[in-house]
């Protein structure tokens, strides 16, 4: 996962919908959580975010035994945001309906090694279809509401636009069909060869 320059670090803050699993003692069906922000947790949300608004959020996921001792969330975030159109600022609403995954292995574990010592030997090869490399998770407690809040936040749209706003046209493309605007263009006349006195 990546994230987004501009995006406020999310940890080790508490996440606004708290939905704690035990890894010791998961079942080995695995098991479903859910929970939705209240309208507190959505205004923190919002200030954590940077946006206008934050007007639903809810996850539900299942979370599974992974190997022997890791785990495997796979689940859904969805919710409504504002955000500044980036034309015009009006406020633009989003709805995100995004299904996520993320396979959590013990700090230390052999699982966790193997991973590190691929991602040095392939880190020039880069697979955008390909499924993250399991990350890490410390003691014996996860929080799946950390990493929906997380999945979320990437969610966002990173241009918000209004509808029926269009980005103006580039300064290169009109510097490419007006002359005027190209400040290579009197290069390109006093390089022109000058007509032979007769």
């Amino acid at each position: 996962m990546s994230k987004k320059s501009t995006d406020p670090v999310l940890a080790p803050r508490a996440p606004v919908i708290s939905l704690p699993i035990n890894v010791a003692r998961l079942k080995s069906l695995g098991e479903m959580v859910k929970g939705s922000a209240d309208a507190e947790a959505l205004n923190e949300l919002r200030d954590r975010l940077g946006i206008l608004a934050v007007n639903a959020f809810s996850v539900e996921a299942k979370v599974s035994p992974w190997k022997k001792r890791g785990v495997q969330i796979e689940g859904h975030v969805r919710g409504e945001v504002e955000q500044s159109c980036v034309v015009t600022l009006a406020p633009v609403v989003e709805q995100i309906d995004e299904p996520f995954r993320i396979t959590l292995v013990p700090k230390g574990s052999e699982f966790a090694k193997r991973a590190i010592e691929n991602a040095t030997m392939s880190e020039m090869v880069i697979d955008p279809e390909g499924e993250d490399p399991p990350e890490e998770f410390e003691g014996e407690e996860i929080d799946v509401g950390e990493y929906a809040e997380e999945f979320f936040a990437l969610s966002l749209d990173d241009y918000p636009r209004a509808p029926g706003v269009e980005f103006s046209g580039h300064i290169e493309d009109k510097a490419a069909f007006d002359g005027s605007e190209n400040p290579f263009a009197a290069l390109a006349v006093l390089k022109e060869p000058k007509p032979k006195d007769e």
